[in-house]
């Protein structure tokens, strides 16, 4: 009984931690949708083992539309007891479309996470390398997004429950020099992870994650 309980609870945390990251388990599918009122992006992932995955990002900023292939890889993971910590880093090459004309894009990602079943935390530093310099709103060839997250769960609950988590996020980039500040409300069950929320500023948030 205590090796089934062990079990199930080792499952239980390994699919937790397969949200959100960019590289899952061995021949995991996932779709992530983030989006904002300034922001939307949409990735599609498939792991081809525990430590390096391929992927296609589609991202929509500013009017520009960047549409990058790209291959994400876990360089360290620290698993503790009761929480876990990881470095991923994605690296990818595709094109912007504005108006429409075509240019080339590239994008380098670090992620670094660690969380237990009761705290979360995170930060994403995301560089895009742009040859499009006619974009007046996103002006910067080399334009840079950051993001960090704190997160903590007020119960906990099993896998087959419905299970939720507070998110304070704080974001800015390149173009926009202010620091955005988002409170939302995660949720998932099983394989399914959605996320809304608002900024201070009144910017609206609807992010969803599914793993296959």
């Amino acid at each position: 009984m205590h090796r089934f309980s062990l079990l199930l609870f080792l499952l239980f945390w390994f699919e937790c931690r397969a949200f959100a990251h960019p590289v899952s388990y061995k021949d995991a599918f996932g779709i992530m949708s983030y989006n904002s009122s300034n922001r939307n992006e949409l990735l599609l992932t498939y792991s081809i083992n525990h430590k390096f995955a391929v992927a296609h990002t589609y991202l929509l900023e500013y009017k520009s539309e960047f549409f990058i292939p790209r291959a994400n890889f876990l360089l360290k993971r620290w698993n503790q007891i009761s929480s876990q910590a990881n470095v991923y880093l994605s690296l990818g090459s595709g094109f912007e479309k504005f108006k429409k004309q075509v240019f080339g894009a590239h994008l380098a990602e670090i992620v670094l996470d660690w969380e237990s079943r009761k705290y979360y935390s995170s930060f994403e530093g995301l560089i895009l390398q742009r040859d499009n310099g006619l974009n007046i709103d996103m002006p910067h060839q080399v334009f840079g997004h950051g993001k960090i997250r704190l997160g903590m769960a007020p119960f906990l609950a099993d896998y087959e429950d419905l299970n939720i988590w507070f998110i304070t996020q704080f974001d800015g980039n390149t173009h926009d020099k202010a620091v955005h500040t988002t409170q939302l409300l995660r949720f998932y069950r099983k394989n399914v992870l959605w996320e809304i929320g608002a900024s201070f500023q009144g910017s609206f948030q609807f992010n969803f994650m599914i793993h296959l």
